[in-house]
């Protein structure tokens, strides 16, 4: 499980660090307001990522087990549930941003935009499942490699856009998302093709299998969305409610971030499959995990807060002048969302959603809501510290709750 844990977040520290070099061209290529139209309309893409995804792969996570001697039913049905909602879920988003959103109302105004948008939901979406098969089939190293493309591709890409291109910037600045994204899922393709003997997936639309994985998943997908809504909806909350300009400042540093959430966020992933496949073993599990997700995750956030000033100043002096308490103060939550991730990681596995659900959804509401009134009144420090204190209390119920089911017995049925 460590290995797995390793190099899945290597993967995802690969794709965050060429992000951040990505960020740091078009910061320095692109005015503020640019930047920050460009990064509004990436986060409400990831957010129909998250969306479309349905939790499909959390249940190709939780089937795997039953069709490891021959998955490709199960991939392929998972793979064209997942495709469907990605165009239907990017659709409806450019609907809502052309009728009722300010700013971000320029994705569903241009056609170029509408295509890139679409095509990057769908690749996106994708790319996510590609991820939790390979979990699945405890192939972190695959994840590491798409993850180095997806990350040198969008850096590429955005400088041939920034140094060769009379593009329009903010469509430009979402073109690398475009082409990067369809590379990662070509690799995973090839990847698949390997791992399975020559085998090609397919398009398969099976009614009883697409029922078995939406029974299972839509759970799933509902606790996942808890967890990355708020992360989502902030961007869009501080481009309509502060101005494009602190979104800038607000994105980088929550990327910055981001890459601590990675840590907790993909041991807790490695955690659900082991726990799935070895019920037995769980709390020594959540103690391999636990330990792997605080040990990375504080000296992490340790080194990015003492490095702040120096990797905001590379955006600008802006940047770095308002960004460094912001990316500080979010370094805090990494302790926190270890125990959360572990916490949803037994629940998943020990098919305790509803409780999970309980806990998640007081968490999201109470990020958006807090952090919507913190940012308003007290601008973006107001927004980090409201998502800090917000993550800490949650971290310490989950805390308990670990602590309580950890106390019965486990079964190889999975129950506790």
């Amino acid at each position: 499980m460590v290995l797995n844990s390793v190099t899945v977040i290597g993967g995802k520290l690969a794709t965050m660090g060429l992000g951040f070099i990505f960020w740091v061209i078009a910061a320095r290529t692109f005015s503020q307001d640019e930047v920050g139209l460009a990064s509004g309309a990436v986060s409400a893409m990831m957010l129909c990522t998250q969306i479309a995804i349905l939790g499909v792969g959390s249940a190709l996570i939780t089937h795997y087990p039953q069709h490891a001697s021959d998955p490709r039913r199960l991939f392929e049905n998972a793979f064209s549930l997942t495709t469907t909602a990605s165009f239907a879920v990017g659709g409806a988003t450019l609907v809502i941003a052309g009728l009722f959103l300010n700013n971000l109302s320029v994705i569903a105004h241009s056609v170029w935009f509408v295509v890139f948008f679409l095509a990057a939901t769908v690749t996106g979406t994708l790319g996510i499942l590609l991820d939790q098969t390979s979990i699945a089939l405890g192939r972190g190293d695959q994840v590491l490699m798409r993850g180095l493309a997806f990350g040198l591709v969008s850096v590429g890409v955005l400088s041939a856009v920034a140094w060769g291109s009379s593009i329009d910037h903010a469509i430009g600045m979402f073109v690398p998302w475009v082409v990067a994204g369809a590379v990662a899922v070509a690799i995973g393709g090839w990847q698949l093709r390997r791992a399975l003997n020559g085998y090609i997936l397919r398009p398969r639309v099976a009614g009883p299998m697409w029922r078995d994985l939406t029974r299972v998943a839509l759970p799933n997908w509902a606790l996942t969305m808890t967890e990355r809504t708020p992360g989502l909806v902030f961007p869009v909350i501080v481009t309509e409610v502060l101005s494009k300009r602190d979104n800038a400042v607000w994105y980088t540093a929550w990327m910055m971030a981001w890459v601590l959430f990675v840590v907790p966020i993909s041991v807790g992933l490695t955690l659900f499959a082991d726990a799935t496949n070895n019920p037995t073993k769980l709390r020594r599990a959540v103690r391999v995990g636990l330990g792997t997700a605080l040990g990375i995750g504080v000296a992490g956030g340790a080194l990015i807060a003492l490095l702040a000033p120096f990797l905001l100043q590379i955006l600008g002096k802006r940047y770095a002048i308002d960004g460094v308490p912001v990316l500080r103060i979010l370094c805090i939550s990494v302790v926190p969302l270890a125990f959360t991730q572990a916490y949803f990681a037994i629940c998943r596995s020990q098919r305790r959603l509803r409780e999970a659900l309980i806990i998640g959804a007081i968490s999201a509401v109470a990020s958006i809501v807090v952090g919507g009134i913190a940012a308003a009144t007290w601008g973006l420090n107001g927004i980090a510290i409201a998502w800090t204190i917000t993550q800490t209390i949650i971290g310490l119920v989950c805390v308990q709750r670990i602590i309580s089911i950890a106390r019965v017995p486990m079964t190889a049925g999975g129950d506790a």
